[in-house]
């Protein structure tokens, strides 16, 4: 724990200028309190579910907040050599691209046709959290032989370099104790178990499938999801944008983190922003994505089993 808050301390003593923060707070407080109003997300972005359209509404909502703090950063003149860069401009196609892409994929619903009733919403469930795997991860490792030639290999983070799983197993510690605090939320109780609402029940009763079996099954392909968030917020978005942005890259990538988290409970999207920042200076300064694996896997699966818990009583 005594690494992470010398990275913490040293990134606020560099970077920290309250002007600079606070309008970036305002920025996203503001995004929050109008989303959760209006419930934008769910309400005018999902309705598109199913329409090709939605990939550049997703490409707008996750690669706006991004660009809007760039804009920020050079408005306080931090960095600005970024706005004609083509560099950055290559990578923030090719990255928001990508992370549209997964968010508006629907490829699998043709299976609604050819698989039973009472089976196909728990399979399409499983595949659309797993396939972030082809949608994302293969891509940017492909991407990544050509986009970063010049760069250190550490694969936008998925390096063992300097990987020490000591304190992250203690900051997972500490998360799952206010997560379990957290779960007696009303909104937090209705949004968990994600594996409730994927319809197991259904195909139990279809399948005579044992439900530790398919409740693995669903958990693994959840889990798998997290890998890709860290790889292209914590990875793909420090790494890739720290040549024309340096280690500002992080608060960007907070404010695209943030909006990731708008179909979640308002508690959850706060809490991703310091959540985010964190692991995301801590990412930069170890060069490796492994820890944020860790935790955001941990999270996950800890809000499930409380989502659970809460569900028995």
């Amino acid at each position: 724990m005594k690494t992470v808050w010398k990275y913490l301390i040293n990134y606020q003593r560099e970077h920290f200028d309250w002007k600079l923060y606070a309008s970036i707070l305002v920025f996203l407080a503001i995004c929050i309190a109008l989303n959760y109003r209006y419930d934008f997300e769910d309400s005018v972005i999902d309705s598109y579910t199913g329409e090709p359209i939605k990939w550049l509404w997703m490409f707008l909502f996750q690669g706006g907040p991004f660009l809007v703090v760039c804009l920020i950063l050079f408005a306080f003149n931090k960095k600005r050599e970024w706005l004609t860069s083509q560099n950055y401009w290559l990578k923030f196609v090719v990255g928001f691209g990508l992370l549209a892409l997964d968010r508006s994929f629907y490829g699998f619903n043709f299976l609604k046709t050819t698989l039973p009733r009472l089976e196909w919403p728990f399979i399409v469930k499983c595949l659309n959290w797993s396939s972030s795997l082809l949608l994302v991860v293969v891509p940017l490792l492909i991407l990544y032989q050509f986009l970063e030639k010049d760069e250190e290999k550490n694969l936008y983070g998925l390096s063992f370099k300097k990987f020490d799983p000591k304190p992250y197993l203690m900051m997972l510690g500490i998360a799952v104790f206010f997560l379990g605090i957290g779960s007696f939320m009303s909104d937090l109780q209705n949004f968990y178990p994600r594996y409730s609402h994927s319809g197991p029940a259904m195909y139990i009763r279809s399948t005579d499938t044992p439900e530790w079996m398919v409740a693995t099954f669903f958990e693994i392909c959840y889990g798998s999801n997290f890998i890709s968030v860290e790889l292209i917020f914590r990875g793909f978005m420090i790494f890739a944008f720290s040549r024309t942005l340096g280690s500002y890259a992080v608060l960007p990538m907070v404010a695209s983190y943030a909006f990731l988290h708008f179909g979640k409970p308002m508690a959850e999207t706060i809490s991703s922003i310091f959540g985010g920042y964190l692991l995301g200076i801590i990412s930069y300064n170890t060069r490796n994505i492994w820890g944020g694996i860790m935790i955001h896997l941990g999270v996950a699966w800890a809000m499930e089993l409380f989502g659970w818990l809460q569900s028995l009583r």
